[in-house]
């Protein structure tokens, strides 16, 4: 199950939440971060958060393990920040949901 709020719908795309570890030794999704009750997906980046390269890993990372074009990706808040939105055009929060929801399982601990 996709956590309520980790994903919101735009009319030019679907909007994630995500938090960025950089300088991690490897990318790779972390899991889910529950801060102020917003949901976040934690990233680990290998980039460090140097001219922009982590912000740049972090759509190539998201571009490859989501299957998505790298121009349907953009930051839209957090720059320069740990905590970011990534808009992806033309895709719709049902359409992003599919493709996370084995993601999320794989990382995520079953709830007994």
């Amino acid at each position: 199950m996709i956590p309520n709020g980790l994903l919101r719908e735009t009319p030019p795309g679907a909007v994630l939440a995500v938090r960025v570890t950089p300088r991690a030794s490897r990318s790779s999704f972390q899991g889910v971060l529950l801060k102020e009750n917003q949901p976040m997906l934690r990233i680990a980046l290998h980039s460090p958060p140097v001219d922009g390269r982590a912000n740049e890993e972090l759509l190539a990372f998201l571009s490859r393990q989501l299957d998505l074009r790298p121009s349907s990706l953009e930051i839209i808040r957090g720059l320069q920040s740990r905590e970011k939105l990534v808009r992806v055009m033309g895709v719709s929060v049902e359409e992003l949901s599919a493709t996370l929801l084995p993601i999320l399982r794989r990382i995520m601990p079953t709830s007994a």
